[in-house]
Protein backbone atom coordinates (compact mmCIF):
# COMPACT_ATOMS: atom_id res chain seq x y z
CA UNK A 1 0.00 0.00 0.00
CA UNK A 2 1.45 3.41 -0.92
CA UNK A 3 2.16 6.03 1.73
CA UNK A 4 -0.87 7.90 2.99
CA UNK A 5 -1.07 11.68 3.18
CA UNK A 6 -0.69 11.33 6.97
CA UNK A 7 2.51 9.29 6.45
CA UNK A 8 3.98 11.95 4.17
CA UNK A 9 3.14 14.75 6.62
CA UNK A 10 4.66 12.77 9.51
CA UNK A 11 7.85 12.18 7.51
CA UNK A 12 8.06 15.87 6.62
CA UNK A 13 7.74 16.66 10.33
CA UNK A 14 10.53 14.14 11.02
CA UNK A 15 12.80 16.09 8.66
CA UNK A 16 11.87 19.38 10.39
CA UNK A 17 12.40 17.94 13.88
CA UNK A 18 15.82 16.65 12.80
CA UNK A 19 16.91 20.16 11.72
CA UNK A 20 15.48 21.81 14.84
CA UNK A 21 17.06 19.27 17.21
CA UNK A 22 20.58 19.57 15.83
CA UNK A 23 20.35 23.36 15.54
CA UNK A 24 19.34 23.66 19.21
CA UNK A 25 21.73 21.00 20.53
CA UNK A 26 18.90 18.70 21.62
CA UNK A 27 20.82 15.46 21.35
CA UNK A 28 18.15 13.33 23.03
CA UNK A 29 15.51 14.33 20.49
CA UNK A 30 17.97 14.07 17.62
CA UNK A 31 18.89 10.49 18.53
CA UNK A 32 15.24 9.53 19.06
CA UNK A 33 14.46 10.39 15.44
CA UNK A 34 16.38 7.25 14.45
CA UNK A 35 15.48 3.62 15.14
CA UNK A 36 17.53 2.19 18.07
CA UNK A 37 20.14 0.67 15.75
CA UNK A 38 19.94 3.49 13.21
CA UNK A 39 22.89 4.74 11.20
CA UNK A 40 23.84 8.34 10.46
CA UNK A 41 26.66 9.12 8.06
CA UNK A 42 27.27 12.88 7.73
CA UNK A 43 30.06 12.33 5.22
CA UNK A 44 33.10 12.35 7.51
CA UNK A 45 32.21 9.77 10.17
CA UNK A 46 29.65 7.05 10.76
CA UNK A 47 27.43 7.02 13.86
CA UNK A 48 25.62 3.84 14.79
CA UNK A 49 22.87 3.69 17.41
CA UNK A 50 20.87 6.42 19.10
CA UNK A 51 23.52 7.23 21.74
CA UNK A 52 26.25 7.91 19.16
CA UNK A 53 23.84 9.88 16.98
CA UNK A 54 22.74 11.97 19.99
CA UNK A 55 26.36 12.67 20.91
CA UNK A 56 27.07 13.82 17.35
CA UNK A 57 24.26 16.40 17.57
CA UNK A 58 25.45 17.76 20.91
CA UNK A 59 29.06 18.06 19.75
CA UNK A 60 28.06 19.67 16.46
CA UNK A 61 25.98 22.28 18.27
CA UNK A 62 28.76 22.96 20.79
CA UNK A 63 31.26 23.49 17.96
CA UNK A 64 28.89 25.63 15.85
CA UNK A 65 26.04 27.00 18.00
CA UNK A 66 24.84 29.27 15.20
CA UNK A 67 24.70 26.55 12.54
CA UNK A 68 21.34 26.23 10.85
CA UNK A 69 20.06 23.43 8.63
CA UNK A 70 17.52 24.11 5.88
CA UNK A 71 16.27 21.03 4.04
CA UNK A 72 14.57 21.63 0.70
CA UNK A 73 12.96 19.62 -2.08
CA UNK A 74 12.00 16.78 0.27
CA UNK A 75 10.83 13.74 -1.70
CA UNK A 76 9.50 10.57 -0.07
CA UNK A 77 8.31 7.33 -1.60
CA UNK A 78 7.24 4.23 0.21
CA UNK A 79 5.09 1.23 0.60
CA UNK A 80 3.49 0.36 3.90
CA UNK A 81 6.04 0.35 6.71
CA UNK A 82 9.16 1.49 4.83
CA UNK A 83 10.07 4.53 2.78
CA UNK A 84 12.96 6.23 1.06
CA UNK A 85 13.53 9.94 1.15
CA UNK A 86 15.87 12.62 -0.03
CA UNK A 87 16.41 16.31 0.62
CA UNK A 88 18.89 18.97 -0.34
CA UNK A 89 20.65 20.77 2.52
CA UNK A 90 21.76 24.35 2.87
CA UNK A 91 23.86 24.55 6.04
CA UNK A 92 24.95 27.97 7.20
CA UNK A 93 26.21 29.95 10.15
CA UNK A 94 23.68 32.58 11.26
CA UNK A 95 24.43 35.88 12.89
CA UNK A 96 26.42 38.91 11.81
CA UNK A 97 28.92 36.71 9.97
CA UNK A 98 26.34 34.77 7.90
CA UNK A 99 28.19 32.16 5.90
CA UNK A 100 27.15 29.11 3.89
CA UNK A 101 29.26 26.22 5.17
CA UNK A 102 27.80 23.26 3.31
CA UNK A 103 25.41 22.25 0.59
CA UNK A 104 24.59 18.69 -0.32
CA UNK A 105 21.98 15.96 -0.31
CA UNK A 106 20.54 13.53 2.20
CA UNK A 107 19.59 9.99 1.12
CA UNK A 108 17.34 8.29 3.64
CA UNK A 109 15.84 4.95 4.55
CA UNK A 110 12.87 5.20 6.92
CA UNK A 111 10.72 2.80 8.94
CA UNK A 112 7.30 3.19 10.50
CA UNK A 113 7.61 2.25 14.18
CA UNK A 114 5.30 2.24 17.19
CA UNK A 115 6.61 5.77 17.87
CA UNK A 116 6.02 6.95 14.29
CA UNK A 117 8.32 7.30 11.31
CA UNK A 118 12.03 7.15 12.09
CA UNK A 119 15.27 7.22 10.12
CA UNK A 120 16.81 3.78 9.67
CA UNK A 121 19.77 5.16 7.78
CA UNK A 122 20.58 8.75 6.88
CA UNK A 123 23.52 9.56 4.62
CA UNK A 124 24.63 13.10 3.82
CA UNK A 125 26.87 13.79 0.86
CA UNK A 126 28.23 17.31 0.46
CA UNK A 127 28.33 18.79 -3.02
CA UNK A 128 32.03 19.55 -2.83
Amino acid sequence: MPLTTDDVIEIQQLYARYNTAIDTGDGATFGSLFVPDGVFDPGHTRCEGQAAISEFAVKTHEAMPLMRHNATNIVVDGDGETATGSAFLLGYLAGSQYKVITTGRYQDELSKTADGWRFTERVYRPDA
